[in-house]
């Protein structure tokens, strides 16, 4: 099927391949397989540390899925490294800061 597809891509392509990463995170959360999911990210953004789409993946899981605001807050910051223009992330930051009701730095 698609996961053991993407896991021997994973295998078998290049280190640099987040792609597939992603697709297999994506496709184990609609398994309901978040830690699974949230394995995957951890080890694309392993493998490519300035993979912006891998951290704002995993910040997505970890607050939407895990409640984490530390973590995502940490993952979106990641994003902003690598892309500092970067939409998702900056809207989400703002929402961050918002639920801290730090609305001068959430605008």
């Amino acid at each position: 099927g698609a996961e053991a597809a993407y896991r021997a891509g994973i295998t078998a392509g290049p280190k640099g391949y987040v792609d597939l990463h992603l697709n297999l995170s994506c496709l184990l959360s609609t398994r309901d397989d978040v830690d699974g999911a949230e394995a995957v990210l951890r080890a694309a953004i392993a493998a490519v540390p300035t993979a912006a789409s891998a951290h704002f993946n995993l910040a997505c899981l970890l607050h939407f899925e895990r409640r984490d605001l530390v973590g995502s807050e940490a993952a979106f910051r990641a994003v902003l490294a690598n892309e500092p223009l970067h939409s998702g992330a900056l809207n989400s930051m703002g929402t961050i800061f918002a639920m801290r009701g730090d609305f001068s730095s959430a605008i």
